[in-house]
């Protein structure tokens, strides 16, 4: 699937890509998108390993940031009114966090978590609608960056620094980082 949606094709979807990788069909493909039981978090886990493993140069950087997807409903997970330096200010958007490994080879992302907001945090009604599971509770987004670094910390991913604008500046976030031996 990756090797089929890095070529270069015309279009990218199951077809075009189970073509131009030599299968009779798209149901392979079609299978492992809709069916096939897997868990994105191990596979995350297992890819943040090896592209640490390929790009250490022994400066690595370890860079918090987040990213936001612009909705046209409120009906998505953490979908709310917030502000998106993608959309230019504030809008419907949907915010992840996310952990990037970064060195002089290359940079890969290693980490994301969905940022809930406190209003859709406590409405039950749109965790119901949207699927949020019961044990997912409000976090800032410095703790969700400090959640991030434990766990590449816990996977054996090093870095000299971590790097982050200033809404990951704060003093706890700093404490942990500083516990984890990077600058």
């Amino acid at each position: 699937m990756v090797s089929g949606l890095l070529m270069e094709l015309d279009d990218h979807n199951c077809w075009t890509i189970a073509e131009a990788a030599g299968h009779r069909g798209p149901h392979r493909l079609q299978h492992l998108l809709s069916r096939a039981v897997w868990d994105e978090q191990q596979v995350l886990d297992v890819a943040s390993a090896w592209a640490a493993r390929h790009l250490d140069d022994g400066d690595a950087v370890l860079v918090v940031d987040e990213t936001a997807d612009e909705k046209s409903s409120a009906g998505c997970a953490g979908a709310a009114r917030q502000y998106s330096g993608t959309a230019g200010g504030v809008a419907l958007c949907q915010v992840a966090v996310t952990l990037t490994y970064a060195t002089g080879r290359g940079h890969a992302l290693i980490g994301r978590a969905l940022y809930l907001p406190g209003a859709c945090a406590a409405d039950e009604e749109h965790r119901e609608l949207a699927g949020v599971p019961q044990e997912v509770m409000f976090a800032t987004k410095p703790q969700l960056a400090d959640a991030l670094l434990d766990r590449a910390h816990r996977l054996g991913i090093r870095a000299a620094f971590v790097a982050g604008d200033e809404v990951y500046g704060g003093r706890e976030l700093r404490r942990s980082i500083r516990e984890r031996e990077m600058g």
